[in-house]
């Protein structure tokens, strides 16, 4: 799967982006809340999935994410909010 413009590329089930491809960040994470959906961080920036899949959020792409705060998913899965944000706000 190649969106180009959504940066986000699919190559044997593993995420990859911009960043990793050409060595340049994209996007700015200051913009990543805990109070926002799972479906608006990925759609703002996609370079987090790979974050959010280490973290154990093997569900990005259900219909919850798109309604699911990130605090609620990390709640529902057991993980430090506030840990993934320092790991998110590093990116």
């Amino acid at each position: 799967m190649l969106m180009y413009k959504n940066i986000l590329v699919i190559f044997w089930g593993k995420y990859y982006t911009k960043k990793a491809l050409y060595g340049r960040k994209e996007t700015d994470m200051t913009g990543v809340t805990k109070d926002m959906t799972i479906g608006e961080i990925l759609r703002a920036n996609p370079e987090v999935a790979p974050v959010l899949l280490d973290a154990g959020m093997h569900c990005l792409g259900c219909p919850a994410s798109q309604g699911e705060t990130l605090e609620e998913a990390a709640m529902v899965h057991g993980i430090d909010v506030d840990e993934l944000m320092k790991v998110i706000e590093e990116l």
